[in-house]
């Protein structure tokens, strides 16, 4: 039975359990390999994991395709890279983009992401406003 990879590319530990009862957790950055059956049988569950890959990615995004899970190959991965793109760009287009994530895991993972990077007060406002009670800049006491 072929096996194909499922990766993790969130900050947190994300677990599902098989048609056999077997558990498994994916930790962050690392994959698991899962048969067709067990992506079927996972996604019937819990079908936002896989949904956009928004959590959970296929190494070949040609079955990611065909099971439905996203519309093209070439989609882009809502990774680091991706979120670092979008931070980077025009305050108007990084805007525009916030509007369109709104899952708290993936909002989480934006937050992440531009704590490590260096903004502009102007897009660090804009993620202050988008993030209220969030520390966005920690101080040097801490």
């Amino acid at each position: 039975m072929e096996k194909y990879k499922v990766f993790n590319d969130r900050s947190y530990n994300i677990g599902m359990v098989l048609a056999n009862g077997v558990e498994r957790v994916v930790k962050p950055g690392s994959y698991t390999l899962l048969s067709k059956d067990e992506i079927e049988h996972v996604a019937s569950i819990a079908p936002k994991l896989f949904l956009g890959e928004r959590q959970l990615r296929f190494e070949d995004r040609k079955l990611a395709v065909d099971m439905g899970f996203i519309a093209d190959e070439n989609a882009p991965l809502f990774d680091t890279a991706e979120i670092r793109k979008h931070l980077s760009g025009s305050i108007a287009k990084m805007k525009a983009w916030l509007e369109t994530v709104t899952e708290p895991f993936l909002l989480d993972e934006v937050l992440t992401v531009a704590r490590t990077m260096d903004l502009p007060a102007s897009k660090l406002q804009v993620l202050q406003d988008k993030f209220p009670g969030q520390t966005l800049i920690e101080s040097a006491d801490s």
